[in-house]
């Protein structure tokens, strides 16, 4: 079933690349940022004989797919590579000014087919990890200084750099100081079973209310301490900045660090603790070498899904100041 399975996803991207190759747009240039700019596709790039050999390869290439599939699987993680340095290295005859060539649509599904196709490979995490690192190689050897997203990144790589790191440091220091009170509240509610509703519920509200309304009913109050107490306002607490933002993001890890913590404690065998309890153990000796070690898989579990979730909203700081990739991604959105 699984094979059977893999083949059919294979079979899926082999027919997507094919139809991005010679259906799609693979590039769109610009003389500047805010023109509107003409959409390159794959004849624009090969004189009529080649695009007729590159298109014999490509069927020849999905008839063996359909057949075994692994060798085509392997050259298909190279295809968004080739891609995006075809794209980035073509010479516009008549641009004008210096031309920015952004990848097209087509680029963006033969990158999603190529993973679609490096999933049903052995070890498809390295060959996943391969096909991201191979489309970094081009830029970072400067093998495509036409191409948008370098020039942007050349232009602001201080600014990219700097944001980064209160992007890192924002999202990863919320998560982490929300690991302690989690697995406390994770443990009370382990051992008191009438206050869980209790502790669910107010964990719960975080997670339900939108991260922006939620950065809007932070920022009041904080607007209003920083104006009555100056000190705060000294300390960088105020109703925009790092502050509001953190203090969301804290709320947010509550839930899947407390949810799993709880569900950690639950799952330790009575069997064990009453072994431990025979053998004199006091209760915390216990707790911190029995019933935390059984636990801490699905507690760490718990954690992982904390910080991946703020990862991604700690982009959202970005529009009350709080800086990080928010901030960036905003930016460009704008404009």
């Amino acid at each position: 079933m699984k094979t059977d399975r893999s083949m059919i996803k294979a079979k899926i991207g082999a027919v997507m690349i094919l139809i991005s190759l010679f259906c799609m747009p693979l590039a769109n240039v610009k003389p500047n940022r805010v023109s509107r700019g003409i959409q390159l596709w794959s004849y624009d790039f090969f004189s009529p004989l080649q695009w007729a050999i590159a298109g014999v390869i490509m069927i020849l290439l999905m008839i063996y797919a359909f057949h075994k599939g692994r060798i085509f699987g392997y050259i298909s993680i190279l295809l968004p590579a080739l891609t995006l340095f075809a794209v980035s290295s073509v010479k516009i005859i008549g641009s004008p000014g210096p031309s920015r060539i952004s990848p097209g649509s087509g680029f963006w599904i033969i990158l999603l087919s190529a993973f679609l196709i490096g999933s049903t490979l052995n070890r498809k995490e390295v060959v996943l990890a391969v096909t991201m690192l191979l489309i970094f190689i081009p830029p970072i050897a400067g093998l495509t200084p036409q191409l948008a997203l370098y020039k942007e990144f050349i232009n602001l790589r201080s600014i990219f750099a700097a944001e980064l790191n209160r992007h890192v440091v924002l999202a990863l220091s919320s998560a982490a100081l929300a690991v302690i009170p989690g697995i406390a509240l994770g443990y009370w509610c382990h051992r008191n079973k009438k206050s869980r509703p209790w502790i669910f519920g107010f964990v719960n509200f975080f997670q339900v209310a939108p991260t922006l309304s939620l950065l809007g009913l932070i920022m009041i109050p904080l607007t209003a301490l920083s104006v009555r107490f100056a000190i705060l306002s000294d300390l960088g607490i105020r109703g925009i900045g790092f502050a509001p933002a953190f203090i969301v993001l804290f709320l947010y890890c509550l839930l899947p660090v407390t949810a799993n913590a709880c569900a950690g404690f639950d799952q330790v065998d009575d069997d064990v603790l009453l072994s431990a309890a025979a053998m004199g153990m006091t209760p915390g000796s216990i707790l911190f070498k029995v019933r935390f070690p059984l636990a801490s898989p699905v507690i760490i579990s718990g954690i992982r899904t904390a910080v991946t979730q703020n990862i991604g909203n700690t982009i959202l700081a970005g529009l009350i100041g709080g800086g990080g990739m928010g901030s960036l991604i905003f930016l460009g959105l704008s404009q």
